[in-house]
């Protein structure tokens, strides 16, 4: 009878058979496997081997493999793995859906959170792979959803999740049944009103002029109250799915601001915490609420490193800026090793947090960066500079012109390199780590769509773009994988006597 256990290593290959012939894939230190025999050569696991069909699909089926570790390693079968309730590596990932944010966090016990999802359904398909056998009866327990804020490039692809209940195919249905849905309270209005655009003073619901500050202050924490009349269609879909899950088990409903640290007490445990640093309240009198923040100097430019906050430089009253810089920023922290998520945090709102930082009310330096904004031009270097980050993540991709914001930006990549507190920092950028591979001329099977583009040049997708981080709070290891399935580009740190990460070599069996 297989034991349940994780890979204890940081890469660990799988073959077919023990004498390492038939390579499968690669595990990673923190992956869950089912163990029937250790042997003083091998690990005789179950898993599941990738299949390509006629029609192109890849299908996982069940199988016995072995994990061998070479002889130059020196490792022993028995050091590959420990049984799961030993666990104790946090899992990060940092999804590739193209123009947009999504992440997973999977605690050591097993707490899973969403962290946005891009507006697209490759979060859906990823998860859906990753999270396989949910059924409507049987629905993949997520412990918290949270939408930094409410653009739907961050938050649409979640409703893919819903949808995909109904999909043709099994493999790719999800059934979730999330716990916890949190947002940062602002809820976009239609576009239009009375057949006229909306100003953007009233896109994000009611506001107070207190001297010369608009503050937003019809703040929501449940989102299902919101009249339908008072969103826009993206998010009417997101409500149609939370009322669906919502039927399936109750979900507790928040939005977050600084210092809402107890909403994370569900994910606590030793070593392991998360703080809201932002978006920062503004109380004016009686009257507390979202500032309604101003558009930033026109770009792209050169000069990002002002810490002073002019109010000069961002003017009027800017909806898209305003719901960007009031993104939910959070710090999760194991032991030694802290992640800073950002949304679509902009210049405006970096200032002030990193002022506050400077001042010592907040802590922003953390080893891993979840950069704002998919690269944009909208950032501070100030912000960048108290981070001090060594690994970078920016989530971007190129679906169209339409949404073509030249994301990364080169100005921003430069400070990303020039802030670290390390001589050679990692800056990963998801649509880079992903890989496609030629399928040469190609033709479009729906007639209507064929008539319109005829024969096309094609390119298929051989790896996800996927950013993949472990850590047990003593030592951090950062991979990404390739189109070659047994190549990966892996980093690992562990800790100096001072508490300081310092590269470490890869262990791979």
């Amino acid at each position: 009878m297989a034991t349940k256990a994780v890979i204890n290593v940081d890469l660990a290959d799988v073959f077919a058979a023990p004498n390492r012939k038939g390579f499968l894939h690669t595990m990673a230190w923190g992956d869950h496997v089912d163990v029937e025999e250790v042997s003083s050569v091998h690990v005789k696991i179950k898993t599941v081997k990738f299949e390509t069909h006629s029609d192109g699909s890849i299908l996982p089926v069940k199988t016995e493999a072995f994990i061998t570790p070479t002889k130059s390693s020196k490792l022993k079968p028995a050091d590959l793995i420990i049984p799961s309730k030993q666990n104790r590596v946090l899992k990060v990932n940092f999804v590739d859906v193209q123009q947009g944010d999504g992440a997973v966090i999977e605690s050591p016990d097993g707490k899973i959170i969403l962290i946005d999802g891009g507006d697209n359904q490759l979060f859906a398909r990823y998860l859906a792979a990753r999270f396989r056998s949910s059924t409507a009866a049987k629905a993949k327990k997520i412990d918290c959803i949270l939408v930094t804020h409410g653009d739907a490039d961050h938050y649409k692809g979640l409703v893919e999740i819903h949808e995909s209940e109904t999909h043709k195919e099994p493999k790719k249905r999800l059934f979730i049944a999330p716990e916890r849905v949190y947002h940062n309270g602002l809820v976009k209005r239609p576009s239009t009103k009375n057949g006229k655009k909306t100003p953007d003073k009233e896109l994000l619901g009611p506001t107070k002029k207190v001297g010369d500050e608009t503050i937003l202050t019809g703040l929501v924490d449940d989102l299902l109250s919101v009249p339908d009349t008072e969103m826009n269609q993206p998010f009417k879909a997101w409500k149609d799915a939370l009322t669906n899950w919502n039927g399936r088990s109750p979900i507790e409903f928040r939005h977050l601001s600084f210092g809402d640290d107890d909403a994370f007490d569900f994910f606590k445990a030793q070593d392991l915490e998360i703080q809201v640093l932002g978006p920062l309240l503004t109380t004016k009198g009686s009257t507390t609420g979202l500032k309604f923040l101003g558009k930033p100097p026109k770009g792209p430019r050169i000069g990002h490193e002002s810490l002073s906050l002019d109010e000069s430089d961002f003017n009027g009253l800017d909806a898209s800026h305003t719901i960007n810089g009031h993104s939910i920023v959070f710090r999760l922290r194991y032991g030694g090793f802290s992640y800073l998520f950002t949304g679509d945090l902009n210049d405006e709102a970096s200032r002030i947090l990193a002022q506050r930082h400077q001042q010592g009310e907040i802590n922003l330096r953390s080893e891993v960066f979840k950069v704002p904004h998919h690269g944009s031009a909208d950032f501070s270097g100030a912000f960048f500079q108290m981070v001090s980050p060594i690994v970078s993540v920016v989530s971007s991709g190129d679906e169209s012109a339409r949404k073509e914001y030249i994301h990364p930006r080169a100005t921003l990549m430069g400070s990303l390199g020039k802030y670290s507190r390390v001589a050679e920092p990692l800056v990963f950028v998801t649509e880079l780590v992903a890989f496609f591979q030629v399928e040469g001329w190609s033709q479009l099977t729906d007639p209507a769509k064929a008539t319109k583009r005829g024969d096309f040049f094609g390119f298929s997708r051989a790896a996800f773009g996927i950013v993949k981080t472990r850590t047990d709070g003593e030592r951090f290891l950062v991979y990404t994988d390739s189109g070659k399935a047994n190549m990966k580009e892996a980093y690992a740190y562990t800790l100096d006597a001072n508490g300081m990460p310092i590269p470490s070599s890869v262990i791979r069996a």
